[in-house]
C-alpha cells in the first residue's frame, strides 16, 4: 500500500462542475511511495506491446471516451481507451488487454485505468480534475522525447515521462500535457486512492460518476445549466446513489 496519508486539514472534494482547487496537496509525489504499482512497472513492456498489437489489429487508437471533456483537445490530437472509470469497468475494452488488466487487478484501491495517446505537436489544455481524493499515475509506454519536448505541468511544476517509469501527481491541481515531438506519445493512466481514504472508496467513486453523469446531460440539455444551489446538490446526490447501487453489479456482470 502507498505511504500517503490524508492531511487532517484537507477536505475531500468532488466537483460537479469544473472548479479551481486551492487545497494543500502537493503537485507531484515521489514514485517510491507507491510500491503497489510494481506489477505495472514489472510488466510495462508487455503492456506496451499489448497496446501496439491492438493498434496493428484494429487501427490506431482514435477518439475520446464520453467522460473525457472534448473541449480540452481535439479527437485528432488526444485519444484514449478506458478500462475502468472510478470502478465502472469497460468490459468490452478490457478483453483486448488481458496482461494490462491482470496487472491492474493487483493494485489495491485502483479506481481508474485508461490508455492515453497524445498525437505529435498536440496539447491537452489546462484543466482541473474531478476530485482531490485520488492520486494519478502515468506509466510511460512510448515516450518519443524528454522534457521539455514532451511533458506535463501540474500547478507551476513541470516533469517529463520515461518509458517503464511511473509519474504521480495530484489531478485536482490545474494540469496540462503536451507532445511537441514528431511521434505519438502513449501512457497508461491509473488513479489510486490514498491509504487514508480507502474506506471511502465507494462513496468517492459514486459521487464522481454522479457528477460526470450530470455534466454529460448538461451538455446535451442546456436548460440544466440553470440548475444550481440546493437543486444541483440534490440532483447530484440522487445520481450518486444510483451509481453506488449499480457499480457492484456492473463490475461482476460483463454484459453491463
Amino acid at each position: 500500500m502507498n505511504a500517503i496519508s490524508w492531511p487532517e486539514n484537507e477536505k475531500l472534494l468532488v466537483h460537479i462542475r469544473e472548479s479551481k482547487y486551492d487545497g494543500s496537496l502537493p503537485c507531484f509525489y515521489p514514485a517510491h511511495l507507491f510500491p503497489e504499482v510494481e506489477p505495472l512497472k514489472k510488466n510495462w513492456k508487455a503492456i506496451r506491446d499489448e497496446v501496439l498489437t491492438y493498434e496493428r489489429q484494429h487501427g490506431l487508437i482514435k477518439g475520446l471516451n464520453t467522460y473525457s471533456p472534448p473541449e480540452l483537445s481535439s479527437e485528432v490530437s488526444w485519444s484514449n481507451i478506458y478500462l475502468e472509470n472510478f470502478t465502472w469497468r469497460f468490459h468490452k475494452n478490457r478483453k483486448y488487454f488481458p496482461v494490462t488488466c491482470a496487472a491492474l487487478d493487483k493494485i489495491p484501491n485502483c479506481t481508474l485505468a485508461a490508455i492515453s495517446v497524445l498525437s505529435p505537436h498536440s496539447t491537452i489544455m489546462p484543466h482541473y480534475g474531478d476530485t482531490n481524493g485520488i492520486i494519478r499515475c502515468h506509466l510511460g509506454l512510448v515516450i518519443p522525447d524528454k522534457h521539455p519536448v514532451c511533458g506535463i505541468r501540474v500547478g507551476k511544476e513541470e516533469m517529463g515521462w520515461a518509458e517503464g517509469e511511473t509519474l504521480f501527481f495530484t489531478e485536482a491541481h490545474q494540469h496540462t500535457t503536451w507532445n511537441n515531438s514528431d511521434k505519438r506519445r502513449y501512457v497508461l493512466v491509473v488513479d489510486i486512492i490514498p491509504q487514508g481514504l480507502a474506506e471511502r472508496k465507494s462513496e468517492l467513486c459514486s459521487k464522481v460518476l454522479g457528477a460526470q453523469t450530470f455534466v454529460y446531460f448538461e451538455k446535451r440539455f442546456p436548460f440544466l445549466k440553470n440548475i444550481s444551489g440546493s437543486a444541483l446538490k440534490a440532483t447530484h446526490l440522487l445520481l450518486s446513489a444510483l451509481w453506488r447501487m449499480y457499480l457492484p453489479v456492473q463490475r461482476r456482470l460483463k454484459f453491463l
